[in-house]
Formats: structure tokens, C-alpha cells, sequence
């Protein structure tokens, strides 16, 4: 494979590139200079464990296919030029027909996440009322799927065109050709794309992303990642895998447009099947012999605690020659243990690069180079709270620097580790500048992240005034013409690389997903209403990430006995309302949460109080989950068939293992007096899961580790369907005996299914990660 780590300009490029002035011109061109080679590949569950062959469109085949879908759209929608078009698709290959099919048609691409088939969708419903699009895009059963009773009646009545019916039709009732289709009058600076990344439901922002942006993300990508252009005949073409949602910015664009851009292959599995079995990812990578492959930090994690090293020494990642992390908060030691546990595999530290972007710049901005081991520093961590990123000690991945080869490793009491996210992306500028002040900010002084470049795009759809603000911010001693998008991220240079320390603003970000503070705590003031006096979300560290903990002001008169369940509906009016549940919740006295003199809650002391212990709670419930360090429970020997006469044995281990699992990933409370009850002392075999805090990724964890204990092939849908560990120990024990008949995904929901639904549902996972998982259970069952 051809590749370049140490590229420095902008020389090695693409001889049409400087034509594309859009990536319809770019699908073209390359469906006519390599029509045969694989574009894009759908691994399916049965395909990744070898039973069935993957889905794959080549360009030309792409190209076939998105000019029918195009030619359709004009046809029979009657929509123009810059109108909008919501794509609504479940993972595969039919998202990109539809994605492309918008490019070639002048219609704006509205990615939104999948839908949960017959329920309510809040955020399509804003989207929609925000940017008013002509058409939704979608394949046929998602279509028949959506209930015009749980949408908003502008979503319901919006024209709908499914990408998956006869081409071969359409190829012979109208004129699907590139002649037929206005390519001609695409401008670059026309909309690519508008990309809605608010966590909100109530205020959604539209990042406009013209052409322009797209393409010079696209190259700034490839430029520090040091991506060959990729011959036009014989197989050496940059091979990506990815099973981020496309719906995502990153997914989308780092996942499936990238190796589009320089003429590779894109091979795409879903959410969950990461979820399910993150052994699957790093399988593929290993069997395709794929080039690039990324994701949040949560992810290389999972694999960490969910893959052994028997597992890992199966897998050659000897070729994986780029895995990218962003999206969230990256952590050092997560890097360290990946590396550890693969290296054996094949993986290389220095094949990390560590990257920092956001929408709002299209995608990247700064990105640690290829091949090179990224940096890690060490600060001081009270400099640090002071605005300062005193350099306590500084190594790269793996091994400490020859100049700080004397100095001790650092106490993580007193210091914090950071990773840097690289160098300014390709034509892009960074500064970091006093907000207050407005001026630069010199090298190891924290401030205010700014970009500007062609990469960073327009603003956000119909958001003027707020656009002013932050899309055009100018320096007090600089030239006013030049303008900076405004990140609202915190952190500072150091030797000429990005180290990110923080947001500015108050938005929790879990899993690349943006929470807005203000929501959640609507949801729990209306929940509680007068007994609620303060009440503020914010991020709190944890071992692998960021997480949601939310704190609560409650009047006196409410009963200390009253708060347990106090907690558990502010738990579930937030995941009812945002599809996240909180880490951690702690109920305060009057005047616990602390304010500014104009009565504002102080949302950044607060989380500094609360990782202190600081914050006086009456009561605190915290969420326990399997890759914050919980307990592993052992698994009794059960032989592979059971006979009807041992079923009620069986069921008793089984539902034995099940309760200590359960007791083990659960929460634990700790009221005002210190008194810490023993965890789940009340958990009993009819305790639906529900009131364990269990949550999809924990429902994901439990059916595979009862797959690989059983060797049955069950899904995650199995709590679904036996909420209790009574009932489903009891379909287990009998599934080893050789029944029930029917399988783990028969809908045997009782009365709570919403409520047991909801819990599980309930997760820090992005919402496209989370979204997709559901629905493919749903769709399972």
C-alpha cells in the first residue's frame, strides 16, 4: 500500500481533482475510471460470521442506482433546487443511494437518525419544522413503519420516496442519466449537506456544509492522515471499515466519503453489530485487510473489555495502518491498553492518530499525523484549573521521551494526562484566544479554541444572529475582515500541537453526542415542579469518558424515604425525554448547587464540587456499568443439553448467575448519614430489569455473555421479551432442553413493555449508535 506519513504540502494530488467542484462530479468521474472496483460493502450480521455473502455496489453499479433514485425525485416530488430532503434510513447501503441521489438532483441531504419503527421521533419532527424539506428519503419498510399518529403532521404529510424498488423500472420509464440531471448547474459553494448536530430537541441547528466545505475536509483529511490517491486499475485502493452511523458527521464523512474521495472501498457494518460483539470490527478489519478504520474512544475500550487475548491473537492487524479516535474526550490510558492487548495482533501504537473536529468546521481540524506515536503531557493539575497547562512531563504513546526520561511518573492526584489532538488540519487555521480580551493567547495558556479556513463552514441554517456570534468572531488586534468560527472548546499549544481541555460553554458531550444542560434540567423541573428548587446536568469524569450526572435541589418537607423514588423518575423522565440516563444522580438540601449573585447555577463549580465530593447529597444513586471497573461474576458449569427432568435445576444457576450479574452492573445508594446499603439487597428473581438501571449497552453485554456461557444464538431483544431473571432463566433452561419453540425474539412484552423498554434504552451511547441498535432489535422482534 502507498502511503505518505510525513506529507508537508499539498502537492500530491489528484490530477481531476481541481474539477470536482461537487461530489456528484466526483461519483461521476470515478464510476467512469473505475466503474468494477467495489465502492461500498454492507457487512450483515449473518455475513460477518460467514453464513451469507456482504452487499456490495461498485461504482458503477452506485452510479446506476443513484441516477435512477435522482431522476425519480425530480419526477415525481415536484421538488426544485435547494429544497431540503430528510434521509431516513437504517444501516446499509441504501442511506448512500439516497445520499448521492440528493447531490445529483440539487436537493440538500438532512441526515437524521433511525427511526424506532411506530413510535414518536421528537427529532425528526424539529428537524423538519426547522429546515421545512420537500421529500423524505427513505426504503420501503422504514416508510411503512412510521405511524402518522406519532409524528407531526408536517412529517406525516411530507412526500416519500423509497431508494429500494425496481431500478430496472425506472431505467426503462424515464431517463436516468447524468444528461437528464442538472450536474451542469451545481455551484461549489451550493449545499452539500446540512448537518444538524444539536443534543436539543427543542432548538436544532442546521450546519450548512456547501460543497466547498465538503471537499476541502475531505482533502485536509487526507492530507493529515498521509491517504495515497489510489491507482485507477489493480487492487491497490485504500480500503476503510467503519460501523459508525452515516447519519454522523464523522460516520459519514471520515467513514464512507473519504474513501469514496481518493477512490477507495468502504465496507460499513451497523451499530450494533459492533455493539453485540466488538470482536466483529476488529475480525473484519483483520479479514478485509482494511487500511483505515476509527471511532470514540468508548469503542477501542469496549474492545479492551470485551475481547481477551486468546481473541486477539486470532486477528492480524498488521495492515490496520490508521485508526483514528474522536468524537469525545480521549483518554491515554484506553490508547495504552489497545495497544497492549493487539500488539500481538499486529497493532502498532503509532497507528493511532488522535484527531479533534467538530460540524461546525465541516469535520476536522487538527490531527496527530500518521505513523507517528501521538503525544501525551502531563499538567498540573491545579495550574490547569488556574488556566494554565503547566507541562509537568511530556511522552508519546507508549514510551516517555529521552528530556523527561529521569522524571517520575507523575501522581494522578495532583496531575492529569492529555492527548494531543495533533497539528492544524491541511489550510486550516487554529488559534486559541482570551475570551474576554479577545487577543492570542500565548503558547501554554488556556483559552478559547478558534478556527478559520475553508473548511469551516457558513453557519447554522436560518440561526442569523447567532451566526454573527459565532461564525464571526474577529480578534481586538486583528484585521476585521478575517473572521473565526468561535468552537467553544477550551485548550492551548504546546510545541506547535492542540491540546483540548474543556468546553467554554456548559454542553455535555457523550459518546460525540451534544447534551444541552438546559433540556435536562427542564425535563426534571417539570417533573418535580414546586419541589424542586435548583437544578443543574453536567459532566463528570469518568474512567473511560464523560458522563451525565444530575443534581437536584428538593424542598425540606420532602420525606428522606421519598427520594429513592424521587430519583428513579427523574432517571426515567430524562430518558423518556432525551434517551440517555444519567451516571449518577444526587439529591441536595436548599442551597446545596451553587450560584452566580445574579441567581444562575454555576455549572462548572458544580461538576468541580461534585469529582471533589464536595457537594452535599441527602441521597446519591450511582450507576454501576461493566467498563467502570465492575465485578465479573463466574460462570457455573451447565452441560450443553439438559434434559426436561434438570430443567428446574438449571433454572435455579442460571437464575443465581443472573442475579450476581445483575447485582454486580447495577447501582448503588448512599444516603445523607453515610449509610450505604448493600447493593441490590432487594433484588429477587422477579425484580424486573427495569429497576436495575439496566440499559441497551448492559442488555448487549448480558445476551453475549450468555451466548458464549450457553452456546445458544440469542439477541439483545431477550430482555425485552423476559424482563425478569425468573423468566429468563426459565426460557433459557428451557431452550437448552429443546424448547420453548418459539425463539428469543417472540414478543412476549407484558403491561410494562414501555417502561421496561425505556429503561433499557437508556444509555451514554450517541443517539445514532443508540437509535440504530434499537431499531434493529425492534425490527428483530
Amino acid at each position: 500500500m502507498l502511503r505518505k506519513s510525513d506529507i508537508t504540502d499539498s502537492t500530491t494530488r489528484e490530477p481531476n481533482e481541481t474539477r470536482w467542484k461537487s461530489l456528484a462530479h466526483l461519483l461521476v468521474d470515478r464510476a467512469a475510471r473505475h466503474p468494477d472496483r467495489p465502492a461500498l460493502t454492507f457487512l450483515t450480521d449473518d455475513s460477518l460470521d460467514g453464513t451469507e455473502q456482504p452487499q456490495t455496489l461498485t461504482y458503477a453499479e452506485l452510479h446506476r442506482r443513484v441516477c435512477a433514485v435522482a431522476a425519480r425525485l425530480l419526477r415525481d416530488t415536484g421538488a426544485t433546487a435547494g429544497d431540503r430532503a430528510m434521509l431516513l434510513f437504517p444501516p446499509g447501503l441504501e442511506f448512500m443511494v439516497g445520499f448521492m441521489a440528493c447531490e445529483m438532483a440539487r436537493l440538500i441531504p438532512v441526515p437524521t437518525s433511525y427511526p424506532k419503527p411506530g413510535r414518536a421521533m421528537p427529532r425528526l419532527d424539529t428537524s423538519v419544522a426547522d429546515c421545512r424539506p420537500s421529500v423524505l428519503i427513505s426504503d420501503q419498510e422504514t416508510i411503512a413503519g412510521i405511524d402518522p399518529h406519532r409524528v407531526s403532521p408536517d412529517t406525516a404529510a411530507l412526500p416519500k420516496i423509497a431508494t429500494d424498488v425496481s431500478i430496472e423500472q425506472d431505467l426503462t420509464t424515464i431517463d436516468a442519466t447524468d444528461d437528464a440531471l442538472p450536474l451542469g448547474d451545481i455551484e461549489s459553494t451550493d449545499l452539500a449537506l446540512l448537518q444538524y448536530t444539536s443534543g436539543s430537541t427543542s432548538d436544532p441547528k442546521g450546519v450548512m456544509v456547501s460543497h466547498a466545505n465538503l471537499l476541502s475536509n475531505l482533502e485536509s483529511i487526507r492530507h493529515a492522515f498521509g491517504i495515497e490517491w489510489s491507482d485507477d486499475d489493480g487492487d491497490d485502493f485504500e480500503r476503510g471499515l467503519f460501523w459508525l452511523p452515516p447519519f454522523h458527521d464523522m460516520g459519514l464523512i471520515g467513514g464512507i466519503l473519504e474513501p469514496l474521495y481518493v477512490g477507495g472501498h468502504a465496507i460499513l457494518m451497523s451499530p450494533r453489530s459492533f455493539l453485540a460483539r466488538p470482536m466483529r470490527w476488529l475480525r473484519a478489519i483483520s479479514d478485509y485487510k482494511a487500511t483505515i478504520s476509527g471511532a470514540p474512544n468508548f469503542a477501542y475500550q469496549l474492545c479492551v473489555d470485551r475481547v481477551d487475548l486468546a481473541q486477539a491473537e486470532s486477528l492480524d492487524l498488521s495492515g490496520w495502518e490508521l485508526a483514528f479516535c474522536g468524537a469525545e474526550p480521549i483518554v491515554a490510558d484506553t490508547l495504552q491498553q489497545f495497544t497492549d492487548r493487539f500488539s500481538d495482533a499486529g497493532f502498532r501504537g503509532e497507528t493511532f492518530c488522535p484527531c479533534y473536529g467538530l460540524a461546525e468546521a465541516t469535520l476536522m481540524a487538527a490531527s496527530c499525523r500518521s505513523g507517528q506515536a501521538p503525544s501525551l503531557l502531563d499538567v498540573d493539575k491545579d495550574e490547569l484549573a488556574h488556566g494554565r497547562g503547566r507541562v509537568i512531563r511530556h511522552t508519546t504513546l507508549g514510551k516517555t521521551l529521552p528530556d523527561d526520561a529521569s522524571i517520575a511518573k507523575p501522581d494522578p492526584a495532583t496531575s492529569r494526562q492529555l492527548v494531543s489532538s495533533g497539528n492544524p488540519a491541511h489550510e486550516m487555521t487554529v488559534l486559541v484566544v482570551d475570551a474576554k480580551s479577545k487577543r492570542e493567547q500565548p503558547d501554554g495558556e488556556i483559552g478559547e479554541i478558534w478556527l478559520a479556513g475553508p473548511s469551516v463552514t457558513s453557519g447554522y441554517w436560518k440561526r442569523e444572529s447567532v451566526n454573527a456570534e459565532v461564525f464571526g468572531a474577529t480578534l481586538a488586534d486583528g484585521d476585521p475582515a478575517e473572521k473565526f468560527l468561535r468552537t467553544g472548546d477550551l485548550g492551548f499549544i504546546h510545541d506547535g500541537e492542540v491540546y483540548v481541555t474543556g468546553r467554554s460553554k456548559d454542553v455535555v458531550i457523550l459518546r460525540g453526542r451534544n447534551l444541552f444542560p438546559q433540556d435536562i434540567e427542564a425535563t426534571v423541573k417539570g417533573l418535580l415542579q414546586a419541589n424542586v428548587l435548583q437544578c443543574a446536568a453536567v459532566a463528570t469524569t469518568g474512567r473511560t469518558g464523560d458522563a451525565l450526572t444530575v443534581a437536584a435541589e428538593v424542598s425540606r418537607h420532602v420525606d428522606s424515604e421519598e427520594l429513592p423514588d424521587i430519583v428513579r423518575h427523574i432517571r426515567r423522565a430524562i430518558i423518556d425525554d432525551h434517551e440517555v440516563d444519567a451516571r449518577q444522580v444526587l439529591i441536595t438540601r436548599p442551597g446545596g448547587i451553587p450560584l452566580t449573585t445574579s441567581g444562575k447555577v454555576q455549572r462548572q463549580q458544580c461538576r468541580s464540587m461534585i469529582e471533589a465530593g464536595e457537594l452535599s447529597a441527602r441521597y446519591q444513586w450511582s450507576r454501576n456499568r461493566f467498563i467502570d471497573d465492575s465485578e465479573s461474576v463466574a460462570l457455573p458449569e451447565l452441560p450443553t443439553r439438559v434434559t426436561r427432568e434438570e430443567i428446574p435445576e438449571a433454572t435455579e444457576q442460571i437464575t443465581a448467575w443472573l442475579l450476581a450479574w445483575l447485582s454486580g452492573h447495577s447501582g448503588e445508594q448512599i444516603h445523607e448519614d453515610g449509610e450505604r446499603p448493600v447493593r441490590n439487597a432487594s433484588l429477587t428473581p422477579e425484580t424486573p430489569f427495569a429497576e436495575t438501571g439496566m440499559d441497551s449497552l448492559t442488555a448487549v453485554e448480558l445476551s453475549s455473555e450468555l451466548e458464549d456461557w450457553l452456546g445458544i444464538e440469542l439477541t439483545p431483544v431477550l430482555a425485552f421479551n423476559y424482563p425478569t431473571s425468573a423468566r429468563l432463566a426459565a426460557y433459557l433452561a428451557e431452550t437448552l432442553a429443546g424448547g420453548p419453540e418459539q425463539d428469543a425474539t417472540a414478543n412476549e412484552f407484558d403491561g410494562a413493555e414501555d417502561d421496561i423498554q425505556s429503561d433499557i434504552e437508556a444509555s451514554d451511547l450517541s443517539p445514532e449508535e443508540l437509535e440504530a441498535l434499537l431499531s434493529e432489535i425492534e425490527n428483530d422482534s
